[in-house]
């Protein structure tokens, strides 16, 4: 009993000391409010109240607040009497850009409240006063704002568009880990719409520039995304790991939000592993920090998932109150991708039930919605509730109708997951495309306010320093001529190679179209795969001058199969490589020998009426390597009298001798290039070789695998 009195006192004396700690916090912090309004009264300039006006706000910044948005209102209100005129001032500039602080935070709350409208109109009036002041950071944070906004309500081509410009404006600042948080951005994006291997690209290219400015919280944003793509693979492990070393980070920064979206992802996981018990654990984690923060952009995703967890016990009551809640708070976002989901979810809830008057109207809004918002999952559930309603109704006809339509649309969706990585493939390639164009655009103009700089400074100080500007004008000259000619070498060489990617593409279309229409379906998606994945090494490739021997050697007899396919194994064909050739380190120009391959194909073995044969053999030579492309077709001369067409092959012979001039005047080695007609004894033709040599070059594995 005495041990028993023992331990109460003791736990009584703790939680004394404890409320004594926390009573000292609070009255520190209030204490530090009165010293901060008390300096707000005595402020001798506007400046300095907008700045302590900021502090003040800046107290209530971990959640939604009122408080916040009244301090940041009134700071406000003090720039823009500096910006209107009200106020006499020299300053204007500098009260624009507090101006677009307050903005800022004002948007940020206005999110927070999930009011996206009000955000959207505060953050398109600070980007206005940040193209006024030519302010690069401030124009790229507010298109930044802007984008998110855009992605909550589910309109991903303009949030698309605003992060790619915030993204341009990024690369013009000298803040290496704003533009990894842009490229972050840009992947939510892609991986919202299921481009999940063009998302990955931009998690990875953010991560590493994190973790080298060892940047925590952005680390574990990106973990955070990475995670959720491995969810939606299914490749749960591999997710788990993501999303718990993105919280280790949040629970050491004490950032809620960010241990919301984190128990978010893991709750997922667990729902997806049939695990609903725990599941609902980590979405009730959620809950209470909503409730503590008044952070409400997850509860909505976590009420529909306690929901449905609920439905896979069949405890449809609960399941139903939940999918209520959170169908309410979607309606308050104005999400609608989320409100068409919820209501099909209750609709079927309602249909088990056998409640079908309600189910069949919920569900038939279901269908309005996820019309609206072009969502062919959503879409199809729908269909699939409204047969089964109809049918419960004995509505045969409306029944049959609507099961057609779902069936058609989840063909329709397979098809769609079928080709995905074509479309994935051309969404990169479009968006690379489109980056390149900004930056351009931005170089022009930046090259256009340097001479205009240049030549205000010229005229300034011509009369005193006209022979300093004389050998100054020397030196720049020679240094722009240099990097003209430098840059135009690169631009050449890229140019030469889009010139034949195309050309390879279309054939290997027409080859892919034959063997559809000729062979089975089994066959027919193999057969995609493939070209799917060469033409994803190409692009890949698209960048560098070298990439790794192995890697060419896999695009080689990707490529190989592919024409053999389509000719029906006219040909057989060899790859031999000399094995002191490492493949894992040295590099060779893509798809160097592609254009005389095909011209074996096209031009020497198509016409041969026996099997021929195709070799192609790679050797070393001391420090260079000599490769080959060999075959026993009928020749060239022979080939020109039946193909009067020989245009393209002159071509792909001109455009490859330019890329080999090219890359022997950057690399100060020489790329040769020989063409033999192959004879026999008699003369006659026996075939045709094309003979490359080159120097070894050893690559550090920077190009992609």
């Amino acid at each position: 009993m005495q041990t028993l009195f023992s331990n109460i006192a003791r736990i009584s004396l703790i939680a004394i000391f404890l409320l004594l700690l926390l009573g000292q916090g609070f009255c520190q912090e209030i204490t530090k409010a009165d010293s901060l309004r008390g300096q707000l009264d005595e402020a001798q300039s506007d400046t300095a109240r907008i700045n302590i006006l900021f502090e003040l706000g800046n107290r209530f910044f971990s959640g939604p607040s009122d408080s916040l948005l009244n301090y940041y209102t009134k700071a406000l209100s003090i720039s823009k009497k500096h910006i209107d005129g009200e106020i006499e001032n020299h300053e204007t500039a500098i009260y624009k850009k507090l101006a677009i602080y307050a903005l800022i935070g004002i948007g940020i709350e206005h999110f927070y409240q999930s009011n996206y409208d009000n955000a959207l109109t505060v953050f398109f009036k600070a980007l206005g006063y940040s193209q006024e002041i030519s302010d690069v950071d401030l124009m790229s944070e507010c298109n930044s704002e802007i984008g998110i906004v855009y992605k909550n309500q589910g309109n991903y081509d303009l949030s698309l568009e605003h992060h790619l410009k915030a993204l341009n404006l990024a690369k013009q600042g000298d803040d290496e880990s704003w533009e990894a948080a842009c490229n972050v951005n840009i992947g939510n994006i892609y991986r919202n719409k299921g481009f999940y291997s063009v998302a990955y690209t931009y998690y990875i290219k953010a991560l590493e520039t994190f973790e080298k400015l060892g940047h925590k919280r952005r680390m574990a944003a990106c973990y955070l995304s990475m995670g959720d793509i491995f969810n939606g693979q299914h490749d749960f492990n591999t997710a788990l790991e993501y999303f718990s070393r993105a919280l280790r980070i949040y629970s050491g920064s004490d950032d809620k939000t960010g241990q919301a979206e984190c128990y978010s992802g893991i709750g997922d996981v667990y729902l997806s592993l049939d695990e609903y018990t725990i599941a609902r654990d980590y979405f009730d984690k959620i809950l209470k920090i909503s409730l503590e923060t008044g952070y409400t952009h997850e509860m909505d995703d976590c009420l529909k998932n306690i929901g449905y967890s609920y439905k896979m016990e069949k405890d449809y009551e609960k399941a139903y109150g939940f999918y209520n809640e959170a169908l309410q708070i979607s309606k308050q976002e104005g999400d609608k991708p989320g409100i068409a989901e919820i209501l099909g979810n209750m609709a079927y809830l309602l249909y088990l039930k056998k409640e079908y008057g309600k189910a069949l109207e919920m569900a038939l809004q279901s269908l309005e919605m996820a019309k609206q918002t072009k969502s062919l999952q959503t879409s199809m559930n729908a269909y699939k509730v409204l047969s089964e309603i109809y049918e419960a109704k004995n509505d045969q006809v409306l029944a049959l109708k609507a099961y057609k339509t779902y069936s058609g649309l989840k063909d329709s969706l397979f098809s769609s997951e079928k080709y995905k990585a074509i479309t994935e493939i051309e969404t990169k390639y479009k968006t690379e495309k489109k980056e390149q164009q900004l930056e351009l655009f931005s170089e022009r103009n930046e090259l256009q306010e340097l001479k205009l700089r240049q030549r205000s400074r010229f005229i300034i100080i011509l009369g005193v320093f006209i022979g300093l500007m004389a050998i100054m004008g020397y030196l720049f000259f020679r240094n722009s001529r240099l990097k003209s000619h430098r840059k135009n070498a690169e631009l050449e060489q890229r140019l030469l190679r889009s010139q034949m990617n195309p050309h390879f593409i279309f054939n290997s279309l027409i080859a892919i179209q034959s063997y559809i229409y000729q062979k089975d379906p089994v066959s027919a998606g193999d057969f995609l795969a493939k070209f799917a994945d060469l033409v994803r090494m190409i692009l890949e490739s698209s960048r560098v001058e070298f990439v790794l021997f192995a890697n060419e050697m896999n695009a080689l007899d990707n490529y190989l199969q592919l024409q053999n396919l389509r000719f029906e194994n006219k040909f057989g064909y060899e790859i031999n490589v000399d094995e002191n050739i490492d493949k894992e380190n040295l590099g060779i120009p893509p798809m160097l020998a592609q254009p005389f391959i095909e011209n074996a194909i096209e031009h020497g073995l198509r016409f041969k009426k026996e099997k021929g044969l195709l070799q192609i053999n790679y050797h070393r030579e001391g420090d260079k390597i000599v490769f080959s492309i060999e075959d026993n077709g009928i020749g060239r001369a022979k080939a020109k009298e039946l193909n009067k067409k020989k245009e393209h092959l002159s071509i792909a012979i001109n455009i490859t001798k330019e890329r080999l001039a090219i890359l022997s005047k950057k690399f100060k080695h020489q790329f040769r290039l020989e063409i033999v007609d192959l004879k026999n004894n008699d003369g006659s033709p026996k075939g045709t070789l094309a003979k490359f040599v080159m120097p070894c070059k050893v690559l550090k594995r920077q190009i992609p695998k």
